[in-house]
Protein backbone atom coordinates (compact mmCIF):
# COMPACT_ATOMS: atom_id res chain seq x y z
CA UNK A 1 0.00 0.00 0.00
CA UNK A 2 2.57 2.69 -1.38
CA UNK A 3 0.62 5.50 0.13
CA UNK A 4 0.87 3.54 3.75
CA UNK A 5 2.80 5.98 6.04
CA UNK A 6 1.78 4.18 9.73
CA UNK A 7 -0.23 0.97 10.78
CA UNK A 8 -1.09 0.77 14.39
CA UNK A 9 -3.17 -2.43 16.22
CA UNK A 10 -6.22 -1.40 18.40
CA UNK A 11 -6.66 -4.72 19.18
CA UNK A 12 -4.43 -7.40 20.28
CA UNK A 13 -3.58 -11.38 18.82
CA UNK A 14 -3.26 -12.25 15.25
CA UNK A 15 -5.49 -10.60 12.47
CA UNK A 16 -9.40 -11.93 12.51
CA UNK A 17 -12.68 -10.80 12.42
CA UNK A 18 -13.24 -8.30 14.75
CA UNK A 19 -9.26 -6.84 14.57
CA UNK A 20 -9.22 -3.00 14.93
CA UNK A 21 -6.24 -0.88 13.18
CA UNK A 22 -5.62 2.37 12.56
CA UNK A 23 -3.91 3.62 9.61
CA UNK A 24 -2.69 6.72 8.14
CA UNK A 25 -2.10 7.37 4.44
CA UNK A 26 -0.60 10.36 2.61
CA UNK A 27 -1.77 11.21 -0.63
CA UNK A 28 -2.40 14.64 -2.41
CA UNK A 29 -0.27 16.19 0.23
CA UNK A 30 -3.21 15.54 2.21
CA UNK A 31 -3.01 13.01 5.67
CA UNK A 32 -5.98 10.65 6.08
CA UNK A 33 -6.22 9.22 9.23
CA UNK A 34 -8.71 6.09 9.02
CA UNK A 35 -9.81 3.22 11.17
CA UNK A 36 -10.11 -0.05 10.09
CA UNK A 37 -12.23 -3.38 11.37
CA UNK A 38 -11.72 -6.92 9.85
CA UNK A 39 -15.19 -7.90 9.49
CA UNK A 40 -14.76 -11.39 7.74
CA UNK A 41 -12.09 -13.37 7.20
CA UNK A 42 -11.41 -17.20 5.70
CA UNK A 43 -7.78 -17.40 5.12
CA UNK A 44 -6.41 -18.08 1.81
CA UNK A 45 -9.65 -17.23 0.60
CA UNK A 46 -10.97 -14.02 1.51
CA UNK A 47 -10.37 -10.37 3.52
CA UNK A 48 -13.36 -8.28 4.27
CA UNK A 49 -12.42 -4.84 5.81
CA UNK A 50 -14.78 -1.64 7.00
CA UNK A 51 -12.83 1.71 6.43
CA UNK A 52 -13.72 4.57 8.20
CA UNK A 53 -12.50 8.31 7.89
CA UNK A 54 -14.21 11.51 8.81
CA UNK A 55 -14.59 11.88 4.65
CA UNK A 56 -15.56 8.48 3.51
CA UNK A 57 -16.62 4.87 4.74
CA UNK A 58 -15.53 1.90 2.87
CA UNK A 59 -15.44 -1.76 2.18
CA UNK A 60 -13.04 -3.41 0.79
CA UNK A 61 -12.91 -7.45 -0.17
CA UNK A 62 -10.18 -9.11 -1.47
CA UNK A 63 -10.35 -12.80 -2.60
CA UNK A 64 -8.33 -15.17 -3.73
CA UNK A 65 -9.52 -17.38 -6.64
CA UNK A 66 -7.97 -20.51 -8.28
CA UNK A 67 -8.18 -20.50 -12.15
CA UNK A 68 -6.20 -22.40 -14.27
CA UNK A 69 -3.57 -23.70 -11.78
CA UNK A 70 -3.06 -20.01 -10.74
CA UNK A 71 -4.09 -17.82 -7.89
CA UNK A 72 -5.84 -14.74 -8.65
CA UNK A 73 -6.73 -11.72 -6.75
CA UNK A 74 -9.64 -9.91 -6.79
CA UNK A 75 -9.99 -7.05 -5.06
CA UNK A 76 -13.01 -4.89 -5.23
CA UNK A 77 -14.00 -1.49 -2.83
CA UNK A 78 -17.17 0.32 -2.17
CA UNK A 79 -16.94 3.79 -0.80
CA UNK A 80 -19.18 6.31 0.34
CA UNK A 81 -18.47 9.95 0.93
CA UNK A 82 -19.75 11.61 3.89
CA UNK A 83 -18.39 14.64 3.63
CA UNK A 84 -19.85 17.69 0.63
CA UNK A 85 -16.51 18.17 -0.53
CA UNK A 86 -15.39 14.69 -0.51
CA UNK A 87 -18.11 13.57 -2.77
CA UNK A 88 -16.84 16.45 -5.33
CA UNK A 89 -13.71 15.42 -5.40
CA UNK A 90 -14.65 11.81 -5.45
CA UNK A 91 -13.86 10.98 -9.12
CA UNK A 92 -10.19 12.14 -8.59
CA UNK A 93 -10.11 10.62 -5.75
CA UNK A 94 -11.29 7.49 -7.00
CA UNK A 95 -8.81 7.46 -10.37
CA UNK A 96 -6.41 8.34 -8.32
CA UNK A 97 -6.66 5.31 -5.90
CA UNK A 98 -7.37 3.03 -9.10
CA UNK A 99 -4.04 3.89 -10.54
CA UNK A 100 -2.39 3.37 -6.70
CA UNK A 101 -4.54 -0.07 -6.30
CA UNK A 102 -2.74 -1.29 -9.89
CA UNK A 103 0.42 -0.33 -8.72
CA UNK A 104 0.34 -1.90 -5.38
CA UNK A 105 -0.83 -4.88 -6.73
CA UNK A 106 1.83 -5.22 -9.90
CA UNK A 107 4.18 -4.71 -6.85
CA UNK A 108 3.11 -7.51 -5.19
CA UNK A 109 2.95 -9.69 -8.52
CA UNK A 110 6.74 -9.13 -8.72
CA UNK A 111 7.28 -10.18 -5.04
CA UNK A 112 5.47 -12.99 -5.60
CA UNK A 113 6.70 -14.37 -8.93
CA UNK A 114 10.24 -13.34 -7.70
Amino acid sequence: MGKLVESEPLTEGPPQVGSRFRDVFEDFGQRIELEAEVTEFQPDELLRVFLRSKAFEATTTQRLEERDGCTRLRTEIETRYTLRGARLLGPLVGRSAQRQLEADLARLKELVEG
